[in-house]
């Protein structure tokens, strides 16, 4: 059976679309997750020290972009997600790249809880309290 996910897009684009799980949808999946990550790369390799701002805006402009794309939107249309909901576009392409094929978009939430459960083991690995020699 094959799966599907549906952006509400009706009152920005005139209708909603519902995309399934095709090769050509999984392709373009795999190209588009590639190209998040390389902008994330993009945003170390020219920032020292990035913030996080610095990946949410690459990231939020590579969804964006990556949305368009799978849904086959022409330059005017694709021009018209930017005044969507980020949040609902998000959720469509995460939805989408999961359901299709396992993986997981990234977002600053999930590098912010990463750089959390890392400060934290490495806090607990300093603390003489947690450690097993004594």
């Amino acid at each position: 059976m094959a799966k599907t996910v549906t952006l509400k897009a009706a009152d920005t684009l005139g209708k909603d679309y519902t995309i399934m799980d095709s090769m050509t949808n999984i392709k373009k999946i795999n190209a588009g997750i590639k190209a998040i990550y390389k902008r994330i790369n993009e945003v170390d390799d020219k920032n020292e020290n990035p913030l996080f701002a610095d990946y949410n805006e690459a990231i939020t402009d590579e969804v964006v972009k990556q949305v368009a794309k799978l849904l086959g939107l022409n330059k005017e249309d694709s021009k018209k997600l930017e005044e969507m909901s980020y949040g609902d576009l998000f959720t469509f392409y995460s939805n989408a790249v999961e359901k299709f094929t396992g993986m997981v978009t990234p977002s600053v939430r999930k590098m912010q809880k990463r750089q959390e459960q890392v400060m934290d083991a490495l806090g607990k690995e300093d603390d003489p309290k947690q450690s097993s020699e004594n």
